[in-house]
């Protein structure tokens, strides 16, 4: 097997247009896509609609009650303290967000939900919304005493969202950084004690998982890698059948040589040319792009984990096309193999974007492809560098290496048998 092994590898590094195509494209992808997209996905009014959970811990009437109680107690000139305490109750903060929020400009791409703290934040646990904005306790006063007296501090809001690179997340950031000038504006108009002091609103954007979001480029990274790696499996095919028409196949056969070692030649000469791929593209991707931690041993053998068993179910990939193409002794397997089914393949497997919002039956099929199920490996262990959430993944992939290798064997044409 060792002189069939490096046959294929030398026939595969002479082969500089399929090097081309496996090393240096997903490379100009990533960069492509990782620049221009930059976690946006489409334009459609369709992917900026979102749920969102209004979540309020006080009591506007009685925080604005509060502070107009205050205004009596400072001994102000009637017509004084009947300004403020007016201007208490117009410029509320939160009746201006909701104002904005529930503006019927907006409501075609957002619906805002009422509920309490608990539900709001199972909810989007479950996925059902996409957002959660919380108005602590005291909010509504702070930011009228600010706004009134020109005491220091202000009032801050929280937003919680589930996925902070989303197209969804930067809209509603923007939503909210257009309330804050808005009340601003309120603030310095609605002032009467003649001090400069606005009202400050401020918060912050977290993942639900309080982790780093995974970006445009670790996502085209992983997902332009697991996709190309397919192409191995076609390459490997083409080159059965040329060693078919040049009648070296049919030598090897009569040599009476055990078909598994024909096939474990192939399947490791894919299974390595793999390796090395992702080897270069992760490590151009985290030294050019700074994609990934480069000292972050960790992930990187993790990473590694993930990309040897992904290569051996290319390889086996690559095996299975190999006894098709020798069977039917045609070059339309690695043909019709690498122009259709390795598109399908990167779709259904999440390569070009997130299938969230796609049917659950295309997702459990997605999961089950070698490039969907190591697309999963490669995300979990970059949110969560846990070897036990790399279990189920990695005994997909190798549950589908295995039946790939299993019909492969069983489809390799024989000796005496009919091609």
């Amino acid at each position: 097997m060792g002189a069939f092994l490096i046959k294929d590898i030398v026939l595969l590094l002479r082969d500089r247009s399929q090097l081309m195509i496996l090393l240096v494209m997903p490379f100009l992808l990533i960069a492509i896509l990782g620049f221009s997209l930059r976690g946006i996905f489409s334009g459609d009014l369709e992917a900026l609609e979102m749920d969102i959970a209004l979540v309020a811990e006080e009591d506007e009437a009685q925080a604005v009650a509060a502070v107009q109680s205050e205004v009596d107690e400072m001994g102000l000139p009637q017509e004084a303290s009947q300004a403020l305490k007016q201007a208490a109750e117009s410029a509320s903060p939160q009746t201006m967000l909701l104002a904005m929020l529930e503006d019927e400009n907006l409501g075609e791409v957002m619906t805002v939900n009422r509920m309490g703290h608990v539900q709001a934040r199972q909810s989007l646990e479950e996925g059902s919304i996409d957002a959660v904005i919380t108005l602590p306790e005291g909010f509504t006063e702070d930011s009228l005493r600010n706004m009134l007296f020109g005491t220091s501090g202000g009032g801050e809001l929280e937003l919680l969202v589930a996925d902070a690179s989303s197209i969804r997340a930067d809209v509603l950031q923007s939503l909210l950084e257009e309330f804050v000038r808005t009340v601003n504006f309120e603030a310095s108009i609605s002032r009467l004690a003649g001090e400069e002091a606005t009202v400050e609103v401020s918060g912050g954007i977290e993942t639900i998982t309080a982790r780093q979001p995974i970006t445009s480029f670790q996502y085209y990274t992983i997902g332009m890698a697991v996709m190309f790696v397919l192409f191995v499996g076609s390459t490997i095919a083409g080159q059965a059948n040329l060693e078919q028409k040049q009648m070296v196949f049919d030598r090897i056969r009569l040599s009476n040589r055990p078909p598994l070692m024909y096939l474990g030649s192939k399947a490791l000469a894919a299974a390595a040319i793999v390796f090395v791929q992702l080897t270069l593209l992760f490590g151009l991707s985290a030294l050019l792009f700074q994609t990934f931690r480069a000292d972050s041993w960790a992930f990187w053998s993790g990473t590694a984990l993930i990309s040897v068993v992904l290569a051996l179910a290319v390889g086996s990939l690559a095996a299975l096309m190999v006894a098709i193409t020798l069977r039917l002794e045609s070059d339309a397997v690695p043909a019709i193999f690498s122009g259709g089914v390795i598109s399908l393949m990167a779709f259904i497997g999440g390569s070009f974007m997130p299938l969230d919002g796609m049917p659950e039956a295309l997702r459990a099929i997605g999961n089950w492809t070698p490039n969907g199920a190591a697309l999963s490996a490669y995300f979990s262990w970059l949110l969560e560098p846990d070897i036990s959430q790399l279990a189920g993944p990695l005994a997909r992939i190798a549950a589908v290496a295995s039946a790939f290798l299993l019909m492969a064997l069983v489809l390799f044409p024989r000796k005496g048998a009919a091609s």
